[in-house]
């Protein structure tokens, strides 16, 4: 008989330890979302790029809902919808505003309205409704009025400046908490007056505070390298060599292929790009027309898939080198050249003399023309 009973009783334990300790009922109001992925989203404290998806579900009578047990205390978990489409590097999303709770022990509704969220339901997500969302939301709506009257970036200062009491409350209140450290990180130093900061960062762990002064530095030294690039490709500069690779491999140098007396056009492109596929044809025009007068055309392709990048150029049957390194915007290539949006071009002239930077069209063209000497 006791072993029965312990039987039970065990089975009944593991049936609450297995049983969800978090649950959230969101309500978007519209079934024009139904059928669209949403992805429930552990926010990192101080790092984004180590948020991770933790569940997702699909949109159904314009509601959604999301559980999971809590096992090491609280944290701030975001709700994303899939991209609405993406073409190229370009992710259109839906007008919906960004979703947010604290995910804790209990159950939390989530509703939608046109400047953001609500939540209600438990301790914590009342004191984030009530100094983080609804603060937010009374702001956009009086920032989207005041945008009409001023400038954008005067209009985005007047929201951060109206949120930042009730904002800083809530930090302060849960202090040292994952909650309290990630609102905490996901401002600016600058949002911070310097004894406020220095205030708060003294309730953070200290592998947080050195997380962030290494992302701080990180991000400082990629753009005083992207200043330091587009000060080297101003026009009347030398051109900028750099090493990248054909399809079979082989190491190739810019400087092996910029010859005097010769004009070089840099085209940056990838097989994911639209418009970089429909400049092409005119990129054919210009070196059948211009190639036999010295020009030269030299493609860089910022794919990261082999396999797309030969299909593309196979495609497209493109007569002049084809390089790259597949390492898409982090290539060497496209940091030497400051680049940032596809397609992107840099012509080079008989000098070796950077002529022209990103203009397409007549313009450039004439500036080849001018380059080649040809009347």
């Amino acid at each position: 008989m006791m072993s029965r009973w312990f039987s039970i009783l065990f089975f009944v334990a593991a049936l609450h330890a297995c049983s969800p300790d978090f649950s959230l009922d969101a309500e978007i109001g519209s079934d024009a979302y139904d059928g669209v992925t949403v992805y429930m989203i552990r926010k990192h404290p101080v790092e984004r790029s180590e948020d991770f998806v933790m569940d997702s579900t699909v949109i159904a009578g314009g509601r959604y809902s999301f559980s999971c047990p809590v096992t090491d205390g609280a944290f701030i978990a975001g709700f994303e919808l899939a991209p609405k489409d993406t073409v190229g590097h370009t992710v259109f999303y839906y007008d919906l505003p960004d979703a947010s709770c604290v995910v804790e022990p209990g159950k939390v509704s989530l509703v939608y309205t046109e400047y953001g969220v609500s939540v209600s339901g438990t301790p914590w997500n009342e004191d984030y409704e009530r100094l983080v969302l609804a603060p937010s939301r009374r702001a956009r709506a009086s920032s989207a009025e005041y945008v009409d009257r001023t400038s954008l970036s005067d209009s985005v200062s007047v929201f951060y400046e109206r949120v930042k009491p009730d904002f800083v409350s809530f930090i302060r209140k849960y202090a040292g908490t994952g909650p309290g450290i990630t609102l905490f990180f996901s401002r600016s130093r600058q949002f911070y007056a310097d004894s406020l900061y220095d205030e708060l960062c003294s309730s953070v762990p200290q592998e947080y505070i050195a997380m962030e002064l290494a992302g701080e530095k990180r991000r400082s030294a990629e753009m005083e390298a992207e200043a330091a690039a587009k000060k080297m490709i101003r026009v009347g500069n030398p051109y900028v060599d750099f090493i990248s690779r054909t399809f079979d491999g082989e190491t190739v140098r810019l400087s092996d292929f910029v010859r005097p007396g010769h004009v070089t056009l840099l085209d940056f492109w990838a097989s994911w790009c639209r418009p970089c596929r429909a400049e092409i044809p005119e990129l054919k025009r210009l070196y059948e027309k211009y190639h036999e007068a010295g020009l030269q055309i030299i493609s860089v392709s910022l794919d990261t898939d082999k396999n797309a990048w030969s299909g593309a150029v196979a495609e497209e049957n493109m007569p002049w080198p084809q390089w790259s390194v597949l390492d898409g915007f982090e290539s060497s290539s496209a940091k030497a050249y400051a680049v940032h949006s596809i397609p992107f071009v840099v012509l080079i002239d008989a000098d070796g003399k950077i002529a022209l930077v990103n203009i397409h069209g007549q313009s450039l063209e004439d500036k080849i023309r001018e380059s080649v000497a040809v009347p």
